[in-house]
């Protein structure tokens, strides 16, 4: 049950919702691959791009702090935002880029509200 008076669990909500926004778009890969690609599966890396750009862009959640949320480097931060504003000066990009920012916000707002009544 998610706790919407606690930054932390709003936090790993917002994750949550990323990476999984994330997948119903790159649905032939596992979860745990968008979570941590491997080496040789680009689409695997950028999914994990785009929930990175989702959570910095569309949730507002800081750098630094992401960076420790997620145990990455600045770098990989960085870099994910950097090809992810480039990628979507393609139409066709930006638009499935949207879908997915979208799904996102749609599946925090769903824990949310699912939270509010299970507490009321």
């Amino acid at each position: 049950m998610l706790n919407p008076y606690s930054a932390e669990e709003r936090l790993q909500a917002m994750v949550s919702a990323a990476y999984r926004a994330s997948r119903s778009h790159f649905s032939h890969l596992p979860l745990r691959f968008i979570i941590d690609p491997p080496v040789d599966m680009l689409d695997a890396a950028l999914a994990r791009q785009v929930a990175i750009h989702v959570l910095v862009v569309q949730f507002s959640i800081p750098r630094r702090r992401l960076i420790v949320l997620l145990n990455v480097g600045r770098s990989m931060v960085n870099q994910a935002i950097r090809t992810v504003d480039y990628r979507c000066d393609e139409a066709v990009f930006e638009r499935t880029y949207r879908a997915i920012a979208a799904r996102a916000n749609d599946l925090f707002m769903t824990a949310l509200s699912e939270a509010a009544e299970d507490a009321a």
